[in-house]
């Protein structure tokens, strides 16, 4: 074998300049030379048959772990005019796993090889893998290539993306069960190539003292590496492990030669039983190590390149770590911009919990700039889903007094899922507070925007009827006033009453400012003059109770009642008011669910209301309650 001032140029990944084989040695005095040639005769395949257009030098890392027989001495015999080899040597063994770590640690290449001190690499094996890590295909065969001097030729398919390891077979002159032949593969060491940032990532095999007393190093590194990044691996033997007098493949040959559901389970002392159950809480603790390391963000800290990251931002996404999911699928969709369409439903739901996460701490620029990511994304998101995201931005722009935009996004919400109630609510309230803007009104408090659906739908009868008359008890500064001028009590002919004190209420005295209780009736014929419509107005000033008995029975169509909220006040409306409504008629009553401050000794409108539907109830028909009550009179 040339030494490593004999460099070739195969065309590879451009990041591949180099490779280092890592061979940990324990007693392996008779067979290490052995082993060696067929690492040499592999890396000589490797280089007579690269296409040379790039350099790629190689090293072999040694580490003699301590070994009691005349290893060291038969290894510097071997090595000593070949300067492409590295060489050190532990003073007592510390085990396969720090060995391998150790030699990671010095190597010089983007790439790394393990090879155990007594098995073997086919000569095809080094630059099967390493043509494959770096993706180079053949001239005339895109996406494959065929192994120089096969016969018959054996072609191998290259993976559609970039991998970060490279696992192929692994021969032994024994016949294995399938079953068995896999399961040694998953966990061998010597079959596989890697970039060295993988094995840095996840920082090496575990070394704690436990794994040299029973051994299973291997199985939980490369776990970890098949959680982070992606593996490819090739249905060809390029390895072979050997069987030697009493190492582990001939201890248990006859188990590996029989199905496993004929295998008995082998006996486990107790002493071992422990040392396994440390290791495991030993090998959770570093997965959950690495995941935090992920969930760090720093990208210069992960080898985006080969990371498995479409499966790591699923398992982030259901741990609702969604800043993860974005650092991952953001990276990963700039390393393979085609991948954008598979994950944009990864960013959509992290967008959307991002906004709402900013929303609730008040952050709503942010929370804006995140829901209409969720958007941009993926636009073709269920029409459900899209509909709520869309009603969240109009939250934003709404909290904001960003009306006219939220109107915008609201509309396309109803118009992607008009079942979605908030939205068709908040869209009623929104274009509601518009219209209200675009008047000029003056009201300095809202009691009853969140009934304008509610009343849309059950005076819909009465809207444009001729001669409509309506009577309020309690109008304010005339909000239910201007809303039932312009969406009701629309024939020119139509007439509302409005009873009020213009002095407010006793809840008035603790719930408002007392400039604002001077102003209501100079605000109320304010609104009511902005209508455009005053004179289907009849204010009258004055107790309703008093009022009431001067009314004419039998006159009105619909009557609100949202005056005093005393208990005995709203009964003695009500009663005063049922003869004054047609039969057909409506009566709504206001604040069934209201409740007075501690402070005032009062009975709420709810105990005089129940009273009343008790009192009434086979002259009315309810037709909704919740924090309003409608009823229709049917009899007298």
């Amino acid at each position: 074998m040339s030494d490593n001032s004999k460099i070739f140029t195969p065309k590879l990944a451009s990041m591949m300049n180099s490779f280092s084989i890592i061979v940990p040695v324990y007693n392996c005095e008779k067979v290490i030379v052995r082993t060696l040639e067929s690492i040499e005769a592999s890396v000589n395949f490797f280089y007579e048959h690269a296409d040379p257009e790039r350099q790629i030098t190689s090293e072999i890392v040694l580490i003699n772990d301590g070994s009691g027989d005349d290893s060291s001495a038969v290894i510097q015999d071997y090595i000593r005019e070949k300067n492409n080899y590295q060489f050190i040597e532990h003073a007592k063994s510390l085990g396969a796993g720090p060995a391998r770590n150790i030699g990671a640690k010095i190597a010089k290449g983007e790439v790394i090889f393990f090879m155990d001190g007594d098995d073997l690499f086919y000569p095809e094996h080094v630059f099967v893998c390493l043509k494959v890590l770096g993706h180079q295909s053949d001239p005339n065969t895109p996406n494959a290539f065929t192994i120089p001097g096969s016969n018959p030729p054996v072609r191998i398919e290259l993976p559609l993306e970039p991998v970060g390891i490279v696992k192929t077979g692994i021969a032994t002159q024994d016949k294995l069960h399938p079953y068995w032949k896999a399961a040694i593969e998953n966990g061998a060491p010597i079959n596989f190539c890697l970039w060295k940032a993988c094995h840095e990532f996840v920082e090496g095999y575990p070394e704690a003292a436990v794994y040299k007393s029973i051994g299973r190093e291997d199985i939980p590194y490369y776990s970890w590496l098949l959680k982070f990044f992606r593996i490819y691996r090739i249905n060809l033997d390029t390895t072979e492990y050997i069987r030697y007098p009493n190492n582990n493949l001939d201890r248990q040959i006859e188990k590996f030669q029989t199905p496993p559901e004929l295998c008995q389970p082998e006996p486990i002392k107790s002493e071992d039983r422990e040392l396994h159950l440390l290791a495991n809480k030993l090998e959770e603790e570093r997965l959950k190590y690495l995941f935090e390391k992920v969930g760090t963000l720093q990208s210069d800290r992960i080898p985006m390149h080969w990371m498995n990251w479409q499966s790591l931002a699923q398992e982030f996404l259901m741990q609702q770590k969604y800043s993860q999911v974005l650092f991952l699928c953001e990276k990963g969709v700039e390393e393979n911009p085609a991948t954008a369409t598979q994950v944009s439903q990864f960013l959509a739901v992290s967008y959307n919990n991002l906004g709402s996460a900013q929303q609730q701490q008040g952050n709503l620029e942010e929370a804006a700039t995140f829901f209409k990511k969720a958007i941009q994304v993926n636009p073709n998101l269920a029409y459900s889903d899209l509909a709520r995201i869309h009603y969240n931005v109009a939250s934003v722009l709404k909290a904001q007094n960003k009306l006219d935009e939220a109107l915008t996004y609201l509309q396309k919400s109803v118009e992607l899922d008009a079942n979605l109630t908030q939205a068709v609510s908040e869209l009623a309230y929104t274009q509601y507070m518009l219209h209200n803007q675009q008047k000029n009104y003056q009201f300095s408090q809202d009691w009853f925007s969140h009934n304008v659906l509610i009343w849309k739908q059950f005076l819909l009868p009465l809207k444009g009827l001729a001669n409509l008359r309506v009577l309020e008890i309690g109008s304010w500064e005339g909000r239910s006033t201007c809303w039932l001028l312009e969406n009701i009590a629309t024939d020119s002919a139509a007439r509302i009453t409005c009873v009020d004190t213009f002095e407010g209420s006793v809840e008035h005295k603790v719930m408002v400012d007392q400039t604002v209780l001077e102003t209501i009736e100079q605000r109320f014929d304010w609104n009511l003059e902005k209508t455009g419509n005053p004179e289907k107005i009849r204010k009258v000033v004055g107790k309703s109770q008093i009022v009431l008995r001067s009314l004419i029975p039998n006159t009105y169509d619909l009557v609100y009642i949202d005056g005093s909220h005393i208990a005995s006040d709203v009964l003695e409306d009500a009663l005063l008011t049922w003869r004054l409504v047609k039969i057909g008629g409506f009566i709504i009553f206001d604040d069934y669910g209201f409740v007075f401050a501690p402070e005032i000794p009062e009975d709420p409108p709810k105990v005089a209301i129940d009273v009343f539907l008790k009192l009434f109830n086979k002259k009315v028909k309810l037709l909704h309650q919740s924090y309003q009550v409608i009823l229709e009179k049917i009899a007298e």
